[in-house]
């Protein structure tokens, strides 16, 4: 663990299978709390899920109307899209316009305060991409908002391998629709509350560079050791369907951005989605 406190809060956004668990462990070692009780590793993630069970299952409490309730699964049926359980909600394929569908119970506002209140926090959940902009008015100022992404080629294909483990078939046009619609509503997320953002691709952690880019932005040192290669699987085969192509270069931009960082609290508070005004993002180093 870093002998530098961190004094910067995080969450780390991105779709499954995209190095997001790697991203966690990093700042946990970091010295972040990220999780108070979390899953075991598996061989799908060999070196753990560094998620919080009590955020997983509240994000998903967050998104239950939108696949589970009777208008849900029939809205999913009637586009003869996969039929999600309760826990699967970070295989959703919700678009921007959706977005404002999302929305919070009293519990879930009293359970994340609770939990935006362990700090430095740096909390994972690939739910995050849809319910960011419910949650943003109680997220503290000083909160840093790290994308992980990855070849959407790789993800469809790990994503596959995942789900089939638990019984479900999913086609991989599905799959880039899930990989789409994350990186979509995280934009969306963005372009509404703005906020300090940084954008990293898998690469870019394999590589190192993307771990040093968050130690800048960050300001704490973090341990290349934990990046293991060998464990990086699943291969890039086949052409990009064009809007992926396109979302692909977009978060690629975005990766490269240096533009600097201010390690001082935003001034101006979150805003809800029920506002028309919003901050302008500032994408970090």
């Amino acid at each position: 663990m870093s002998l530098i406190s961190p004094k910067q809060n995080c969450l780390i956004l991105g779709a499954g299978r995209s190095g997001t668990s790697l991203t966690a462990l990093l700042l946990e070692r970091g010295g972040y709390h990220v999780y108070a009780a979390t899953y075991p590793p598996s061989d799908a993630n060999p070196l753990g899920y560094f998620e919080d069970q009590e955020v997983n299952a509240t994000n998903d409490a967050i998104l239950a109307p939108l696949h589970c309730s009777l208008k849900g699964r029939l809205a999913r049926m009637l586009k003869q899209k996969p039929r999600l359980t309760l826990p699967q909600a970070w295989l959703l394929d919700l678009k921007p316009s959706q977005l404002h569908h999302v929305s919070l119970e009293p519990t879930h506002a009293q359970t994340f305060k609770r939990l935006f209140g362990r700090m430095p926090f740096a909390y994972k959940d690939p739910r995050f991409s849809f319910t960011l902009g419910a949650l943003a008015p109680l997220l503290p100022e000083n909160t840093v908002y790290i994308c992980v992404f990855r070849d959407a080629r790789e993800v469809a294909e790990s994503t596959r391998k995942h789900a089939g483990t638990y019984g479900m078939i999913l086609e991989d046009e599905y799959c880039f629709a899930v990989w789409e619609a994350h990186y979509l509503c995280i934009l969306e997320h963005r372009r509404r509350i703005g906020g300090h953002w940084l954008f990293v691709s898998h690469q870019q952690l394999m590589e190192g560079i993307g771990i040093r880019r968050m130690e800048q932005a960050l300001q704490i040192p973090l341990d290349r050791s934990l990046v293991r290669k060998e464990l990086k699987r699943s291969q890039a085969r086949g052409i990009l369907p064009p809007s992926i192509q396109r979302l692909s270069e977009q978060l690629e931009d975005l990766s490269t951005l240096d533009t600097g960082y201010s390690p001082e609290p935003q001034s101006t508070t979150h805003k809800s989605y029920s506002s028309e005004s919003s901050r302008e993002a500032t994408s970090i180093l």
